[in-house]
């Protein structure tokens, strides 16, 4: 018991939201997701596990069998770089605009607020960041109808841009774009779809999972760990490798992400253990460090946290002296990385506690089998219509 409550105080302390600005974008990362800074190597920062290998890769490569089990997956937790494009763009944050008549803010005036997703100007799509700043300018002043979506609302807002600093403003300030880098949890056979992190890559000012217009994951380099520390988690650096696409994104919601590969991953299918048999003991937790791909580490569910909902559903302590030691546990990046418990999927890795970085929380394989499932049935009859 006290395990978990030290495990439960460190939540309620605050489970680690990452955030970093890209250009005029930015990002809050759920959990331990990895986040993409500027500069001119691309520099990510993201985690996973570093130090000795403790055993080789969870099982042969091998290509895989089509005719698995229902619940039978390919275990990954290989690093993996994200692309992911709004629909529209979000309002991060409004300001106020200096005119020679006095100090506004047109944006506020209107209605609008941070986390608003801006969909249409004058009944056309915004395509960008860049397109909107470019139509704000050229308005002349003329006010500027917007279609906003507000969580499960959608209205219109109409805008009067004023003319201050040298240009026409609206006092909002907006992204449209994320990238960061995780780790992949499985490559379903049965569907053809993988899945990764465990949860949704979330905006920062919405407070909300980012709605997905199209994205991609990308192949990505290791090349660095920063240890983490209480109330400082640590970071896996690396950089994307290429302008290559692995293929696309489906979905972004609160279990992950998921997608289609261009090439279907080697290795052995193993089976996917219902929740209601995952238990608290020993398991293993498989995770690339570096270039040599995905290795398994030692680790415990101390507690089940819960059966029923979505999220958070265990909680996972680190036990591998040398992980421990060069790592300090989980890191950022490491989201997704899948939880084997006796030879069977249980989960992936999702969160850190900061107040104890060997501590974080997982999330049930099955649910995320399940999501990925039922959004390439949802993605086949959209295909068939």
């Amino acid at each position: 018991m006290q395990v978990v409550k030290r495990g439960i105080r460190a939540f309620c302390r605050g489970v680690r939201f990452f955030s970093l600005s890209v250009g005029l974008t930015a990002v809050c990362m759920l959990g331990t997701l990895g986040i993409m800074g500027p500069g001119a190597a691309q520099a990510m920062e993201a985690s996973a596990f570093n130090g000795g290998a403790v055993e080789p890769q969870a099982a042969p490569v091998q290509a895989c069998d089509a005719n698995v089990g229902e619940m039978a997956v390919v275990p990954l937790g290989s690093a993996f770089g994200i692309k992911l494009f709004t629909d529209g763009v979000i309002v991060a944050s409004l300001s106020d605009i200096y005119t020679e008549s006095g100090v506004c803010c047109p944006a506020a005036e209107a209605g609008l607020q941070p986390g608003d997703y801006l969909v249409q100007a004058d009944g056309m799509e915004i395509q960008s960041n860049a397109a909107l700043a470019k139509y704000i300018g050229v308005s002349g002043g003329k006010p500027i109808t917007f279609l906003v979506k507000r969580g499960e609302e959608q209205f219109e807002a109409v805008v009067e841009p004023v003319y201050g600093e040298g240009a026409f403003k609206t006092g909002i300030w907006v992204r449209d774009s994320a990238a960061g880098v995780g780790t992949l949890t499985f490559y379903d056979p049965q569907s053809g779809v993988f899945a990764g992190l465990g949860h949704g890559i979330c905006d920062m000012d919405a407070g909300g999972v980012m709605a997905l217009k199209s994205g991609e994951p990308a192949p990505i380099t290791l090349c660095g760990v920063q240890k983490g520390l209480p109330d400082s988690p640590g970071q896996l650096r690396g950089y994307f490798a290429s302008e290559d696409s692995m293929g696309r994104l489906l979905a972004n919601n609160e279990t992950g992400v998921y997608g289609i590969l261009d090439q279907v991953p080697d290795g052995t299918p193993i089976q996917v253990l219902p929740r209601d048999e995952v238990r608290e003991g020993a398991v293993k937790i498989m995770v690339s460090i570096d270039e040599n791909g995905p290795r398994l580490y030692e680790a415990e569910i101390e507690a089940i946290a819960s059966r029923e909902q979505p999220t958070k559903n265990m909680v996972l302590r680190v036990t591998d002296p040398r992980l421990l030691e060069s790592t300090g546990g989980i890191v950022q990046g490491m989201s997704g990385a899948p939880i084997l418990q006796n030879g069977s999927l249980a989960g992936a890795v999702t969160h850190v506690f900061t107040e104890d970085p060997a501590m974080g929380y997982g999330i049930f394989a099955q649910t995320m089998l399940e999501q990925g499932r039922a959004i390439t049935a949802a993605q086949s009859g959209q295909d068939a219509a």
